[in-house]
């Protein structure tokens, strides 16, 4: 029996997401990730962790996939087998409550203090930034801005726009400025490895507006 075939005798094969499972952006890759196991007869799911969480269990081969995941990613997790196609975009977008700020690029974030969410490789990976501060999640970000704790919040575009509208006061108190926008990619555990090649042909057939795109 070969790889394949052992994993169609399974009931389910489990994939991680560090996004916010409320965020649309998961959604796009839930949605993704079944159109991908469909194409090839497997069952697929997709659960929400946080971050440090998933990482472990993609290491530890407890998941089949986590998804998405920046290039930088792979600094994080070098046994991680990244399928070279990609899911997708987004876009990142920075939160500031100093209207005077005007953020073009992160080079313009140096001097200040700036909260990201715990995990982000492709912010982490700015060792450049001198006050760069991890917390637990995008709520936990905005807030920190909010309250004048720091200066700027880096997150997903598309969950900062949900932020501002839940938020009575974001419309005084927060400024949404476009920062960059990055391929995403799907990363495999070692143990799924074999799972490469069926993905990545499943990916380039697929058309641009059935990939993720916040």
């Amino acid at each position: 029996m070969n790889a394949r075939d052992q994993v169609l005798q399974r009931e389910v094969l489990r994939f991680t997401s560090s996004l916010s499972e409320s965020s649309e952006a998961f959604a796009d890759s839930k949605n993704l990730l079944d159109k991908l196991c469909q194409r090839n007869g497997l069952i697929c799911k997709l659960t929400a962790y946080p971050p440090g969480r998933s990482l472990r269990m993609l290491q530890d081969n407890e998941s089949a996939g986590e998804m998405p995941r920046f290039e930088e990613f792979q600094q994080m997790a070098p046994a991680a087998i990244r399928v070279p196609t990609p899911l997708g975009q987004l876009s990142f977008s920075v939160l500031t409550h100093d209207k005077n700020l005007i953020v073009k690029s992160l080079n313009d974030l140096i001097k200040h203090k700036v909260f990201y969410v715990r995990g982000n490789a492709a912010i982490a990976a700015h060792k450049e930034m001198e006050h760069l501060i991890p917390v637990a999640s995008e709520h936990d970000c905005a807030y920190m801005v909010l309250r004048k704790h720091g200066d700027a919040c880096i997150m997903t575009k598309s969950l900062a726009l949900k932020i501002m509208e839940n938020s009575q006061q974001a419309a005084d108190s927060y400024l949404l400025q476009d920062l960059f926008f990055k391929p995403v990619y799907l990363y495999l555990s070692p143990r799924h490895k074999f799972l490469l090649e069926l993905f990545d042909q499943s990916l380039k057939q697929l058309r641009p507006e059935e990939k993720i795109a916040q």
